[in-house]
């Protein structure tokens, strides 16, 4: 019994405090709900809404305060018939629809950090979905190994009794000391990943640690089929955001072809005389001449297509890594299920029938103690490969959720 304490007290120190089960739900809209890197895209968003009304408004005006004609000679007093002091404000026009691009532009900006937010949800929903699914399964293997090293300690116990009534021999005890042993390190190694696996939930759930898993995964729906989903990626969230991408790299290309068209500036001015002379009046147009548009204008302009040509190379790009990786998940969950099938239908019941023959064996006297704890151990071993055919299943269809619509994730 006092390894069966030892056991029970090394799995209370490894698994940390339980509370209420945190569901697959629950887990990703805690995470969707708390995450700061949303709530960043979203200020930033707002932010460039904001920048946007600046962007299409007239720059500020220009108030200038002049004195005129002073003649050099008799500095500062002297004065003559052009000698004036005045005050002048300037508005600049920026040429062609330089303001309404610039509008436009900034918005573009918007709508690409509208389409990184949604894209990041998805990226979240997955990576919480799959970091749960990876916690359930270390903590559901390490249970079944715990109820195995019960099973061990009590034939321990009755091999010992067996032993002092000349029934038994020493090597059955011994057997069975080595078989929960080994269950023992195999079961610390699932301690050491189910940390891991919480540790990357805490990730999203800072308190995921303190809470218990329910016993079962959740029923997932069978993906839709994967012409289908391929038929969508056009329209992935993930994909949008390269879309998007490409509308900012395209307002900078018109951007670009307006500087062509010169800004104009329009000064008007009043200028007082001293002596009774008469005060003036002053009207001023600028207008910038881009004489040097081969260096200037042109060069910015090819830059601008340039990086928009890249934009759309990485956006055709980026669809075809959309298209591997879901052909990949497709595989992966088809692979999982027909794995899941064979040890459900197979190599379980030929481990319990495998137990279940050596368990009467060992009642007639024609099979060893040891026998048994081996056939013991290796249903619970298929047991655990159940459950890792389940996770594998699990997370691959958590992946192709993330080909999915929203309205069409189960």
């Amino acid at each position: 019994m006092r390894i069966a304490l030892l056991f029970t007290a090394a799995m209370l120190a490894a698994i940390p405090a339980l509370g209420q089960v945190l569901t697959l739900d629950e887990a990703r809209r805690r995470a969707l709900d708390a995450q700061p890197a949303l709530r960043a895209i979203d200020l930033s968003a707002r932010a460039a809404e904001e920048t946007s009304i600046a962007d299409g408004a007239l720059p500020d005006p220009r108030l200038k305060l002049g004195a005129l004609n002073f003649p050099t000679r008799n500095f500062p007093s002297a004065r003559e018939d052009m000698t004036q002091v005045g005050v002048s404000l300037e508005q600049a026009f920026p040429g062609g629809d330089k303001r309404r691009l610039r509008t436009e532009r900034t918005l573009a900006e918007v709508e690409q950090a509208r389409a990184e937010a949604i894209g990041l949800r998805q990226n979240i929903s997955r990576d919480v979905g799959q970091a749960w699914v990876d916690t359930w399964q270390a903590i559901s293997a390490e249970r079944l190994l715990l109820e195995l090293a019960r099973e061990f300690d009590r034939s321990i116990e009755l091999a010992r009794i067996a032993l002092a009534s000349g029934k038994g021999s020493q090597a059955d005890v011994l057997a069975a000391r080595q078989l929960l042993n080994q269950s023992t390190d195999r079961r610390l190694e699932l301690v050491a990943q189910a940390r891991r696996a919480r540790s990357a939930l805490a990730r999203w759930i800072p308190d995921a640690s303190a809470r218990d898993l329910p016993a079962a995964l959740p029923d997932f729906s069978a993906p839709l089929p994967p012409e289908k989903l391929a038929a969508e990626l056009e329209h992935n969230p993930q994909h949008a955001m390269h879309l998007r991408a490409q509308g900012v790299a395209e307002a900078d290309v018109a951007l670009a072809r307006e500087a062509m068209k010169p800004d104009r500036s329009v000064e008007l001015g009043y200028y007082a005389r001293s002596a009774g002379r008469s005060d003036m009046v002053m009207l001023q147009v600028a207008i910038e001449l881009p004489m040097f548009a081969d260096q200037k204008q042109d060069r910015l302009l090819a830059a601008k297509r340039a990086l928009a040509d890249r934009v759309r190379e990485q956006r055709a790009d980026h669809l075809r890594q959309l298209r591997a990786e879901l052909a990949a998940a497709y595989a992966d969950w088809d692979l999982a299920g027909e794995r899941l099938r064979n040890v459900e239908s197979a190599i379980l019941p030929d481990a319990r029938s495998r137990l279940d023959a050596i368990l009467s064996q060992h009642g007639a006297g024609t099979a060893p103690l040891a026998a048994v704890f081996e056939a013991r151990r290796g249903l619970v071993e298929s047991r655990i490969q159940e459950l890792s055919m389940q996770s594998a299943q699990a997370k691959a269809r958590i992946a192709l959720q993330y080909f999915e619509h929203e309205g069409d994730k189960p």
